[in-house]
């Protein structure tokens, strides 16, 4: 059995998920160029480029927006995902993707007492968010893993800034996803774990812990807009050939099991919108 195993001791953000995806498995870039366009959102792309961190090869993902995009709430990107071909977008990552986008929207919604409804994106950076949440479950999918395991979420310390205002790390959103989630802090001085990479590990883990016993057959390194700051982060991606029962050691996330269908939130239809202020992985 394949497992997908994510190293977040650095953190996580989406853009950096998507990168490492994208470096664990470089075969499948054309596969998320295409999907990304089947998507239908006007003058939106991707590009990659290599990012030095720390004398490390990483890989950056940067979504690319030549048009102005509307206002959108959480209904009006179900129905562009529901829509998207399934010939690029199967109905599992569909699915997924929408899980995660929900989660996104249900932290919004607690955090700022307004209704799921009236969530929406409309800070800098949304369809950056959109892109990088459906992109890095399809790429999690293509890898062909039968588990996803992830380690416990490094989600830095000290203080952000936003359109709300000055919170301290991790930010109300970031720390209502975070339930139930295996977390730490390191005396860093930034957010290192933004709303979209915790929504993206919270849907798509089945379970927390460490490297699962087995043999590792590639890794990728993800880097975002941040990553070569005062503190260097990076995300690593681990595609493993795992014995039978290997990675059953680690804890099960909560709300979550080894069925596949139960790691979805209460909603499933709905997203919310993110801060411009995040000083970690650039696309949240």
């Amino acid at each position: 059995m394949k497992i997908l195993y994510l190293e977040c001791s650095l953190g996580v953000s989406g853009d950096m998920l998507l990168a490492a995806l994208s470096d664990l498995a470089p075969e499948n870039w054309t596969l998320l160029e295409e999907a990304v366009a089947a998507l239908g959102l006007a003058g939106v792309s991707v590009c990659t480029s290599g990012q030095m961190v720390q004398g490390i090869r990483t890989r950056r993902v940067e979504v690319l927006e030549e048009a102005p995009q509307p206002l959108r709430h959480l209904k009006n990107l179900t129905d562009i995902v529901q829509a998207a071909p399934a010939s690029h977008w199967p109905d599992r990552v569909k699915t997924l993707g929408l899980a995660a986008l929900t989660r996104l929207a249900e932290a919004e919604s607690t955090v700022h007492g307004e209704p799921l409804e009236q969530i929406h994106f409309h800070e800098v950076g949304a369809v950056d968010t959109v892109v990088d949440t459906l992109g890095a479950v399809l790429l999690a999918h293509a890898t062909g893993a039968g588990r996803i395991v992830a380690s416990p979420v490094n989600l830095g310390s000290g203080f952000v800034t936003f359109s709300h205002g000055r919170f301290p790390v991790p930010a109300p959103a970031s720390a209502e996803l975070a339930r139930g989630m295996r977390t730490f802090a390191t005396d860093s001085g930034m957010e290192l774990a933004t709303p979209t990479g915790l929504s993206v590990v919270k849907t798509l883990a089945e379970a927390y812990g460490p490297l699962p016993h087995g043999s590792i057959q590639a890794v990728g390194y993800g880097s975002g807009t941040y990553s070569t700051g005062a503190y260097p982060t990076f995300l690593r991606a681990y595609l493993i050939d795992a014995a039978e029962g290997a990675g059953e050691g680690a804890e099960e996330g909560a709300g979550q099991s080894s069925g596949p269908n139960d790691r979805t939130p209460r909603g499933q239809q709905h997203h919310g919108h993110r801060h411009s202020g995040n000083p970690h992985g650039g696309h949240g």
